[in-house]
């Protein structure tokens, strides 16, 4: 058998560490909130060129929040793209929106930006364009596109961490947020 994954070899090396965290967790009865969420709130802020970092409890709260602190909700339709991972279009109903998928270029298998505008309609509110595979979408249209409409831009960067579009992270690049999942 071919593991999928293998953990281990991930975990192997940081081991020590990871059982010094959690332990330190266990003794200080600290699972939510607290000291190390604060410190690192603000590393991966900084580690991203973002201005904050908040901690929730996963990628699909995370875009859910981020939609409806942009006040979108039923009635409202939201842009994303079919090969992302559920919590993407999950994330969109649960605000009670509608999402609308728009294809991926098949060089990249991001967002298909030539196909973008077509998509918007006088319901559409955001994009959110999905960052895969260590890869950003092509911004800078986007961006144009949600400017010339008054769309609101929530990058889902679940799946890029450390990825740079033009010398820039992403976490900072949308009109809103950028949503991860650890």
């Amino acid at each position: 058998m071919v593991p999928f994954v293998d953990l281990g070899r991930i975990h192997g090396p940081l081991r020590e560490e990871l059982l010094s965290v959690a332990g330190r967790a266990i003794d200080g009865n600290a699972f939510v909130m607290g000291g190390a969420l604060e410190e690192f709130e603000t590393a991966f802020a900084g580690y991203c060129g973002a201005a904050h970092c908040v901690g929730v409890a996963s990628g699909t709260d995370a875009i859910e929040l981020a939609l409806r602190a942009a006040g979108i909700g039923p009635g409202d339709e939201v842009i994303t793209v079919p090969n992302t991972f559920i919590a993407t279009v999950e994330a969109i109903c649960l605000a009670g929106a509608r999402p609308v998928l728009v294809d991926v270029d098949e060089a990249t298998q991001l967002v298909d930006v030539s196909k973008l505008e077509a998509a918007v309609t006088d319901r559409t509110r955001a994009i959110i364009p999905v960052h895969l595979f260590g890869q950003p979408a092509d911004m800078d249209p986007i961006l144009g596109i949600a400017e010339r409409h008054g769309l609101t831009v929530i990058e889902d960067a679940a799946q890029a961490h450390g990825a740079r579009y033009k010398g820039k992270r992403v976490g900072g690049l949308g009109s809103l947020a950028t949503c991860f999942s650890f």
